[in-house]
């Protein structure tokens, strides 16, 4: 996966070249991706019922870990623009209880996604720009399950579409040069399913919601 993302990398470079200037950008950044919750179930811990019931819920997600982002942009408007993006990153998933503070290790996670969001410009002129962003995306989940995890879990890629939504900002060193801070939400569905988890299909314990990858990032963009 780290290779195709590469190449994704060269082939935005290089298929800018020969475009329109000031219409055109591409831009580059990292920073920290924070996942959501892949799985969830709530456990028992003594009697089901009554007053004395106690009940903890475990949770599959993946470490926040620095990504890598890129885009190619298209402005059309004054205030208007879209864009291709490409995130990647790989991150540990583990399993376990936030409350109580205990973790298990249960493999690694690698994530590319494509987005095509439009670009809505605040203030499309001044020194700091702001900007909203929104539209589809393309979730590819690799996960590689660790031999010494304490429950086996799936093991293999899935593809799973979703949105994108965010922020950000620009700094204007001038009309060819920027650093750019943003943050964006990439709802899609889960990569595991409730086959995977041993009871799933009909534990009513076991939920597999829609998670939020809260992605930020700070790069640089090249206007031309």
């Amino acid at each position: 996966m780290k290779k195709s993302f590469h190449l994704v990398l060269c082939a935005v470079a290089f298929s800018a070249l020969p475009l329109a200037a000031q219409d055109w950008s591409i831009s580059a950044g990292s920073g920290p991706f924070v996942f959501g919750d892949f799985m969830e179930r709530s456990l028992a811990l003594g009697p089901p019922e009554g007053p004395g019931a106690v009940r903890s819920t475990v949770t599959l997600t993946a470490g926040t870990r620095a990504g890598l982002i890129a885009d190619i942009e298209r402005s059309f408007a004054d205030r208007w623009a879209v864009r291709l993006e490409g995130t990647f990153t790989r991150a540990p998933l583990t399993l376990g209880d936030s409350d109580d503070g205990f973790e298990l290790e249960a493999g690694d996670l690698d994530v590319m996604t494509f987005a095509l969001p439009l670009v809505f410009r605040i203030n499309p002129e001044g020194t700091f720009r702001f900007y909203l962003k929104g539209g589809p995306a393309n979730a590819i989940y690799e996960v590689e399950r660790s031999p010494n995890a304490a429950r086996p879990i799936f093991d293999g890629t899935r593809n799973r579409w979703g949105v994108t939504a965010g922020a950000g900002v620009g700094w204007h060193f001038s009309e060819q040069f920027v650093i750019e801070g943003q943050i964006s939400d990439v709802v899609t569905s889960s990569p595991f399913e409730r086959g995977d988890f041993a009871g799933g299909e009909d534990d009513e314990s076991l939920d597999i919601p829609r998670p939020h990858n809260i992605h930020t990032s700070v790069g640089v963009r090249w206007r031309f």
